[in-house]
């Protein structure tokens, strides 16, 4: 990377802590009249039934892969409102588990954080040994196939002998994220009579506990920050009489699967822009059916696609799109509960990794 990427890279980490706090500054302006106003009912649940959506993985409030724009809790304007949540992901090959928690602020302001934890299980030695057909080109004994993956990563020329074990069973990807998304404008309930839909901006801030080694073999950093604009829109009167929602995001983002594989690539740590969208029909006050589609920027790992280790690194490097087909059930606002087909696609040389998904969140 030459010394103007690393400029530009630079500058926007350095932009996303400014954007977050220019984003809280500017919708804290009406915070302080509202809380004197409220202040008999500062913590409270004024607003209605499934308006506080469930929780995505990365700890806002929206679906189970997508943030919406609408600000978590059930705190109206006047009021504060939080949320605690944890979600199971099942795969074919990995699962992930994530917990964490949330606080909007008078409906304009949401302060979250998520910790995941993504599993290798029996697949970490799965990927030490596609890793070694490469590096001994499918000649390799049994020892070797079965050697860890430093050995195997010393033989390919990508690590030295003093490289620790990288895989092997029940290996874990473990990753912070703190967000803070701002409401600029719209009501999802209350603009029935106006195209105008619930708008927000949101910043992540990634902390990825990868080992440093691991990181320089992909050629990816361990932080990173991710941006996203959401535009969510309620119909009360929507598809066959039901109230129908429908989001749209524009992510900014160079995350390889969400932030887990780290940031950026053997080709530069450039941003990505792309969509992302959801949609909902109530089939009565308290269920609602729906689905989601994210994008995910394709960057090359380990090493360029003019590399002779081209070849493992296309392998690593593929990724798709996560889509996932939702029920959500909300009994009563302290509490909802999200099932989910989800296919997630590639990862990790690791195709069809589709499974179930579970979630809890519950509000105060």
């Amino acid at each position: 990377m030459n010394k103007l990427n690393m400029n530009v890279v630079k500058s926007m980490k350095g932009k996303g802590l400014a954007v977050a706090i220019a984003c809280a500054l500017g919708a804290m302006a009406p915070l302080t009249a509202n809380a004197a106003i409220g202040a008999a009912s500062l913590f409270g649940q004024g607003r209605i039934l499934g308006t506080g959506a469930v929780t995505a993985i990365d700890g806002a409030a929206g679906g189970g892969i997508n943030p919406w724009a609408v600000i978590s809790g059930y705190g109206t304007n006047q009021q504060i409102g939080a949320t605690a949540f944890y979600s199971h992901v099942l795969l074919n090959n990995y699962n992930m588990d994530a917990y964490g928690a949330s606080v909007g602020l008078f409906n304009r302001i949401e302060l979250s954080f998520a910790r995941q934890s993504f599993g290798l299980g029996n697949t970490g030695g799965t990927l030490d040994g596609e890793i070694n057909d490469f590096a001994y080109g499918g000649g390799e004994t049994a020892a070797q196939r079965a050697a860890p993956a430093s050995a195997i990563l010393d033989k390919a020329g990508l690590t030295s002998s003093a490289t620790p074990a990288f895989f092997g069973n029940s290996y874990e990807l473990n990753q912070d994220i703190v967000g803070i998304k701002a409401r600029l404008f719209g009501n999802v309930v209350y603009d029935q009579n106006w195209w105008e839909p619930e708008v927000s901006v949101g910043v992540d801030l990634h902390h990825n506990e990868m080992p440093k080694n691991l990181a320089t073999t992909l050629h990816v950093a361990r932080n990173g920050v991710s941006y996203y604009l959401s535009a969510t829109k309620v119909w009360l009167n929507g598809i066959f009489g039901l109230t129908t929602l429908a989001d749209v995001n524009i992510d900014v983002t160079n995350a390889n699967q969400q932030g887990l594989l780290g940031f950026g690539g053997a080709d530069g740590m450039g941003y990505k822009v792309l969509p992302a969208a959801s949609v909902g029909v109530f089939l009565n006050r308290q269920v609602v059916l729906g689905a989601e589609y994210r994008d995910m920027p394709q960057n090359q790992l380990i090493a360029s696609k003019s590399s002779p280790l081209a070849p493992l690194a296309d392998a690593v490097s593929k990724t798709s799109a996560w889509k996932d087909v939702y029920i959500a059930w909300f009994p009563y606002k302290q509490l909802s509960l999200t099932a989910a087909y989800v296919d997630l696609g590639t990862i990790a040389t690791m195709k069809s990794q589709n499974g179930l998904y579970l979630s809890l969140t519950s509000s105060f």
